[in-house]
């Protein structure tokens, strides 16, 4: 979304007012000295994405905590709003008793995903929600938000990238996108400013032995969060309940 530099003026203007009349909803007032301060929903929100949307968790094994070669993670607005996360893993984990020969070509992803609200138009609207019930049942800590998602049941969900139609073609197509925006690759003189306000953020992790790729930001063209979308996308009718307890009821020790 590009603003001109009066519209960025009037902006700043607006802000600035807005910023005067009191905090954000989420933004809990400054406890007084001695005080303990009541948990926010920028709290809550902070903790749901530690303990169920960190892709980081959703291959753990044994002997190495994190199996993932790829980690996607979709949150919602400025503020962060988790709405989808996605892991993907080859080979054979979670203690499986498969054939060696199986193992090398196994290519699997697992998504947690935030309830759909009724009416959503909005995908960051899913992560609102999920917050808003956690809020609602006064679930705070840890332990309180583990055990309300075990009753609220985001949906986590699996799916075979060898069968799943076109899920490995789209996989193979992580490459062409563009990691590096051209106004950083090649920087031109320009009057226009390019800003994106509220935008939905989308953040690719690529590892591999010693090496991470990493990109977040917003759905651009050609952008690597476009082809993130893409490949949730042809993932969307393969996916099936998991088969391993979800981040959230797994051992904490890990």
């Amino acid at each position: 979304m590009r603003l001109s530099t009066l519209a960025l003026g009037l902006a700043i203007i607006v802000f600035g007012q807005a910023a005067q009349a009191g905090p954000a909803p989420d933004q809990a007032a400054p406890a007084q000295t001695g005080e303990a301060r009541e948990p926010s929903v920028a709290d809550v929100r902070e903790a749901v994405r530690d303990i169920a949307f960190d892709p980081s968790r959703f291959f753990p094994s044994p002997l190495v905590k994190d199996r993932s070669i790829l980690r996607i993670t979709y949150t919602g607005d400025d503020y962060g709003w988790p709405v989808h996360a996605i892991a993907v893993a080859k080979g054979c984990v979670d203690d499986e008793k498969q054939p060696k020969d199986k193992c090398a070509s196994r290519l699997r992803a697992r998504m947690v995903r935030a309830p759909a609200p009724d009416g959503m138009a909005r995908p960051r609207q899913r992560g609102v929600r999920l917050v808003g019930q956690l809020v609602e049942r006064k679930a705070t800590t840890p332990a309180q938000i583990r055990a309300a998602l075990s009753q609220i049941k985001p949906e986590w969900v699996e799916a075979d990238l060898r069968t799943c139609p076109g899920a490995a073609e789209v996989l193979k197509r992580s490459a062409e996108a563009v990691w590096v925006p051209e106004a950083v690759a090649d920087p031109q003189p320009t009057d226009e400013l390019n800003l994106v306000l509220h935008a939905d953020i989308v953040k690719i992790e690529i590892q591999q032995y010693a090496r991470l790729t990493t990109y977040r930001g917003w759905l651009a063209e050609n952008s690597p969060a476009v082809w993130a979308q893409s490949l949730a996308a042809v993932l969307e009718p393969c996916w099936r309940a998991a088969d391993v307890p979800a981040p959230w009821e797994a051992p904490t020790d890990r």
